[in-house]
């Protein structure tokens, strides 16, 4: 009865240990291989739970993390097909898609990351072989292919004449059992002296394409004023000719007045008079004069108390009467 306690214990012992070995749990992003003696299952277990085997060495459990992983690059400078270097740097969002296939290629996860980086790799470099420098940095978005190469680093298909390879995602999925989701470009980083390079020449491009805007605006700038002159020269014509026009309208007028006066002279004095009398009184000035003294000559009053031009001959105002009718 002294070693029921450690009888007790040693049984706990063992129905731990056992229960131990004869179960494992997958979770719910998992999936599990169950072999025995080596042979693999039938069917992966998918489904999350506790499970019950054998214990070891009769079957073994080899289990697959089923999400996504993220593979980034090495950073390492590739040259261009214009012999630039650049460093490229690419991500690949993974899974496992076929534990069979992955778990007779590798033995571990680490072993199949290791090999597709390397995979990647090499067909990165192949791709970027093939595009000048270019067509990764430059100001005109026309030039930029890094869709096209990202397409091409993961399809793998470069046709030249009549020859193409066969697409990496492709390959990795049906010998590795791989499914690669996702896959892009990055980040793109420029070696120092590459850098300066690249920035004189955007400079140099810039200017160039502010001289050429400084041109054509010149050049427009011309056209307009241009236009304008000749347009202004039209106008200035038109206008010259109209001026002409009326000047010698008006002057054959004023010839016709012109000629009215002359056979009235009588009256053209005494308009003459009366607009110097209307300019003089216009403003604030206080004039004395005689009322013999033309123009003031125009109020004196003759004999019958009327106002008549003085100095003027009798038959002056029958004239003036005359003229009146012939107008």
């Amino acid at each position: 009865m002294r070693n029921l306690p450690t009888l007790l214990a040693a049984l706990v012992v063992v129905m731990v240990v056992g229960f131990y070995m004869c179960t494992f749990q997958v979770r719910f992003t998992e999936v599990a291989i169950v072999e025995t003696f080596g042979e693999p299952a039938d069917e992966p277990d998918r489904e999350p739970g506790l499970k019950f085997k054998w214990p070891w060495p009769i079957q073994t459990v080899v289990k697959f993390d089923t999400r996504i992983r993220v593979l980034e690059d090495r950073t390492e400078e590739t040259y261009t097909a214009d012999s630039k270097n650049i460093i490229v740097t690419t991500s690949t969002f993974w899974t496992v898609d076929d534990p069979y296939k992955f778990h007779r290629a590798f033995q571990r996860v680490e072993d199949g990351e290791k090999q597709l980086r390397d995979a990647i790799r090499s067909q990165k470099k192949a791709v970027i072989g093939r595009y000048d420098f270019a067509n990764f940095v430059s100001t005109d978005t026309t030039e930029r292919k890094l869709a096209t190469m990202e397409h091409e680093m993961l399809t793998g298909i470069h046709v030249e004449g009549e020859s193409a390879v066969q697409s990496l995602a492709d390959t990795w999925r049906g010998n590795y059992g791989v499914a690669i989701k996702y896959f892009g470009i990055t980040k793109l980083t420029l070696p120092t002296s590459v850098t300066q390079a690249i920035f004189e020449s955007m400079r140099k491009t810039e200017e160039n394409k502010a001289k050429n805007y400084e041109a054509e605006g010149q050049a427009k700038a011309k056209q307009i004023v241009s236009a304008a002159e000749e347009a202004r020269e039209r106008i200035m014509s038109v206008a010259n000719r109209k001026a002409t026009e009326i000047r010698n309208e008006g002057e054959r007028i004023v010839s016709e007045l012109y000629a009215k006066f002359e056979e009235h002279q009588e009256l053209r004095i005494f308009l003459d008079k009366l607009r110097t009398v209307v300019d003089s009184l216009s403003g604030d000035t206080t004039f004395i004069l005689d009322s013999n003294t033309p123009p003031v000559d125009l109020f004196k009053l003759d004999t019958t108390g009327q106002m008549a031009p003085a100095n003027a001959e009798p038959a002056a105002p029958r004239m003036i009467d005359r003229v009146a009718e012939g107008s």
